[in-house]
């Protein structure tokens, strides 16, 4: 993720750092540390750095960061179950 346009987001409490470059793209969720990107070939959300991936069915980026987007506007909070679940 070397080249490419960051976009800072504040949303709540939370600091969205979102991320299109060549190789794909990358949304990090602060200070959860939460990362949902499209390296390693598909879609998948990171709940810790070295977490277990879990594979999602959204691939589009402005999609998944919408989703983000209600999902923190909606719940004031991160719920990693019910983020996951909107995902899928």
């Amino acid at each position: 993720m070397k080249s490419g346009l960051t976009n800072t987001i504040k949303i709540g409490q939370y600091d969205i750092y979102a991320r299109e470059s060549p190789r794909g793209w990358a949304i990090i969720i602060m200070p959860t540390n939460i990362r949902i990107d499209t390296f390693h070939g598909y879609p998948h959300i990171h709940f810790s750095q070295k977490g277990k991936k879990h594979e999602i069915k959204i691939e589009n980026f402005d999609t998944a960061l919408k989703i983000i987007d209600n999902h923190i506007y909606k719940n004031i909070t991160i719920n990693k179950k019910r983020l996951l679940e909107e995902l899928l």
